[in-house]
């Protein structure tokens, strides 16, 4: 049931030349965070975080472009990519035994963001948990632990999880899939129901089941990065169906 105590939330990076170099990492607070951190001649230039399935508008990787040119109007966008994470309800990792009848299953997960620094704490905790070595700090981390704290969160979970249920049987799709731009994505009616359809450049399609396969939530088209993800618990799968991220462990081909 990790997937009850956790979500799951997207970022992107861009990695910007000719900036000059700058010394140390530096993360920005408000609305519109922004992060900076120098990698040999990059600048990577990091923000526009969202709850993984809710990006329907898109626009992340060219608010973020905007953003370098406001900041560096002389560089230069040589990559770009995102990542995904596990945002735990209290904010700490979950590092140690997965459950207690499994005793030789050890986890680490929920890191929110900070996977080097997380990693390290992982590698020492459970390092010590198999040589049976006390840990001061085992306890804090320990995945089995349980607050009062958490419920709040918890519950806002499970709103967007309820919320994402519900779309599937009383969302009505807007377009059908002739009206279909070329490069987007869009859930469909057809003569067998809802489907998602994505229409390349070329003009080929692409039908996927739009129902996840974990817990039977919608998802939802994400334009940046041209997936279906799902708003519940962050699976995501691409335009072919093939399985991107879990907690689900199929696709959704379209049969």
């Amino acid at each position: 049931m990790y997937f009850t105590r956790m979500h799951q939330e997207r970022s992107y990076v861009l990695a910007l030349e000719n900036t000059g170099r700058i010394e140390g990492m530096y993360i920005g607070d408000g609305e519109e965070k922004l992060s900076f951190r120098q990698y040999d001649r990059y600048l990577l230039l990091g923000g526009q975080g969202h709850r993984t399935g809710e990006n329907k508008s898109g626009g992340c990787y060219q608010k973020l472009k905007e953003a370098a040119q406001a900041y560096y109007p002389d560089s230069r966008v040589a990559a770009c990519w995102s990542a995904q994470d596990c945002i735990t309800a209290d904010s700490i990792p979950f590092i140690g035994a997965y459950t207690s009848d499994r005793p030789g299953w050890l986890v680490a997960s929920g890191f929110q963001k900070w996977g080097m620094s997380s990693s390290m704490a992982s590698a020492m905790l459970l390092c010590d948990k198999i040589c049976n070595i006390e840990n001061p700090y085992a306890e804090t981390f320990a995945p089995s632990r349980f607050s009062t704290e958490e419920i709040p969160q918890i519950a806002r979970d499970s709103g967007h999880a309820v919320k994402g249920l519900a779309k599937r049987f009383f969302h009505v799709p807007e377009e059908t899939a002739n009206v279909l731009k070329r490069g987007y994505g869009a859930i469909v009616e057809t003569s067998q129901g809802k489907m998602g359809v994505y229409k390349s450049e070329e003009g080929e399609m692409f039908k996927v089941d739009i129902v996840c396969p974990h817990l039977g939530c919608e998802l939802t088209w994400n334009p940046d990065e041209q997936s279906w993800d799902c708003p519940c618990h962050g699976s995501r799968f691409d335009v072919r169906g093939n399985l991107l991220d879990g907690p689900a462990q199929e696709g959704i081909q379209y049969e």
